[in-house]
């Protein structure tokens, strides 16, 4: 049965949008996987304690607070880095996302779960779901949309597009493809096809939905 459902994308191909969309039209709850991390990494919160026990006061405003921008620029400027602070945040990130995600489907019969995981593949999460949904679109649209909703150049938007596995890889391995290219129009059409068959917890006689085909 596909009742943990895991959604994943590379940056700015949409993935939020898509996953809300999908959690509201299978009328079940959202996790995002983002969101939590964030929280985590507050004063005080679990990830925040073990972060600062890694890297001491290095990346703390005179708040207690982590100085966000200056670490999503250390994040993509070094892939050492980056895969430091995730192996102190994922696990952490992992369990909390567990935790809900059981309590969810065990709750009540048939209850399924949408959980929204950027890194989904790079984490290799991919196990912990009935169905892994991957929301792609080119890059240059993804570069385009990522330089317009954060303000960057094009060689910054694109060092950040490299950071991720490469969403042709992602695709591959997914068990089916939301294609976020082009019009919304197209997009909701495809979502409200999945939510269907998700519905029913079948596959379909397809495995990738591609509104270009």
């Amino acid at each position: 049965m596909n009742r943990k459902i895991g959604l994943t994308g590379g940056i700015a191909s949409g993935k939020s949008s898509v996953s809300k969309m999908l959690s509201g039209l299978l009328g079940c709850e959202h996790i995002d996987a983002d969101e939590i991390c964030r929280r985590l990494l507050e004063p005080n919160e679990e990830g925040w304690h073990e972060f600062t026990r890694v890297f001491g006061s290095v990346y703390l405003s005179e708040d207690g607070a982590i100085d966000r921008p200056r670490l999503r620029n250390d994040l993509f400027d070094s892939e050492q880095f980056r895969r430091k602070v995730n192996g102190i945040i994922h696990p952490i990130v992992k369990r909390v996302v567990l935790s809900r995600m059981n309590q969810i489907v065990e709750s009540g019969s048939g209850l399924k779960v949408v959980v929204e995981v950027p890194l989904l593949y790079e984490a290799h999460w991919e196990d912990l779901f009935d169905t892994v949904i991957v929301v792609n679109a080119d890059y240059e649209t993804c570069l385009k949309r990522l330089m317009d909703r954060d303000g960057l150049e094009k060689a910054a938007a694109a060092k950040e597009l490299q950071s991720q596995w490469p969403l042709a890889e992602k695709v591959m391995k997914a068990d089916h493809v939301i294609d976020n290219s082009g019009l919304l129009l197209d997009t909701n059409s495809q979502v409200k096809h999945l939510a269907e068959l998700l519905k029913n917890n079948g596959m379909g006689d397809w495995k990738k939905l591609d509104s270009k085909k």
